[in-house]
């Protein structure tokens, strides 16, 4: 291995045998393998680490999982590798580079692990990696769910489901991944939302009726509101918002008084009603008539 350059002491840009790196898992497809790979190599180099002594391996990736096996497909030898003299420096990096991707969550899960496992909190790695928190808190749920779901990620569930499934509160959460552990038996089959769906659905009815149960127990307000002064504050607010004075207002309020009736005969009204003939035709019985 020979180094290109030296940068800031913690990273050197070398030039790395396959053969010295230890393969890493791939999670999901690998992508394909261009004319320019076999021509040219590969042109951005992999975060590596020194791995630890019991390892077969002179290195290990925290960066670059896809380049590697892309690389190893083409059938190169060597590849460009910034190798960190520490591996908590790599973790830094690997959490750095995989916040810049919008697809690759677990990776950021996994990497947020590594500086919550060497006593940093979400607050202090947000300001270090320059992230959200609220992103760093989302990824943290999904350090709550086993390692072997989010090793399942882009195989047999996606990405999408599986922070779905993270986000739910227990024992609906627990109940899911029970769900998930059963379909997941068959290596060919996929766990999607519709496999959540029951569970979800489950989940919210229970919250709505638990809501409706704690809005009927709830005690009677402290504050017991005036209707009346209630509207006469607002009323008197109008007013003066309009530029009417309450007196007038009171005045156009007022009921008008009664319409007394002009003297003179009232005209009775016919006692009955006789109908005869077609239903458009009535003929009123007048008192004193045949």
């Amino acid at each position: 291995m020979q180094p290109l350059f030296v940068q800031s002491g913690e990273r050197h840009l070398c030039t790395v045998p396959l053969a010295d790196i230890e393969p890493p898992p791939l999670r999901g497809t690998r992508n394909p393998i261009g004319p320019s790979v076999k021509e040219f190599g590969i042109l951005t180099p992999l975060e590596l680490y020194a791995a630890p002594p019991d390892c077969a391996f002179r290195y290990r990736v925290s960066a670059g999982t896809r380049r590697f096996h892309t690389a190893v497909a083409a059938g190169l030898e060597t590849v460009p590798a910034f190798v960190s003299t520490d591996a908590q420096t790599a973790a830094d990096i690997t959490g750095i580079e995989n916040l810049g991707r919008s697809n690759n969550p677990v990776a950021e899960a996994l990497a947020l692990r590594e500086k919550l496992a060497q006593g940093y909190d979400l607050k202090a790695v947000a300001r270090l990696w320059g992230a959200p928190q609220g992103t760093l808190k989302k990824r943290a749920k999904l350090l709550e769910l086993p390692d072997w779901v989010l090793l399942a990620v882009g195989e047999q569930v996606a990405v999408s489901v599986v922070e779905a499934l993270a986000a739910m509160r227990e024992p609906y959460r627990t109940e899911a991944v029970e769900a998930l552990q059963r379909k997941l038996a068959d290596p060919s089959a996929q766990f999607t939302a519709d496999d959540l769906k029951a569970t979800r659905v489950a989940e919210e009815q229970d919250l709505s009726a638990l809501l409706g149960t704690a809005l009927l127990d709830a005690p009677a307000p402290l504050v017991q509101v005036n209707a009346a002064a209630d509207l006469a504050a607002r009323v008197q607010a109008m007013a003066r918002n309009e530029g009417v004075a309450l007196e007038d207002l009171l005045l156009a309020l007022r009921p008008s008084p009664p319409v007394p009736e002009p003297e003179g005969v009232k005209t009775p009204l016919p006692s009955t009603l006789t109908v005869g003939g077609p239903p458009s035709r009535i003929r009123m019985n007048r008192p004193g008539a045949a």
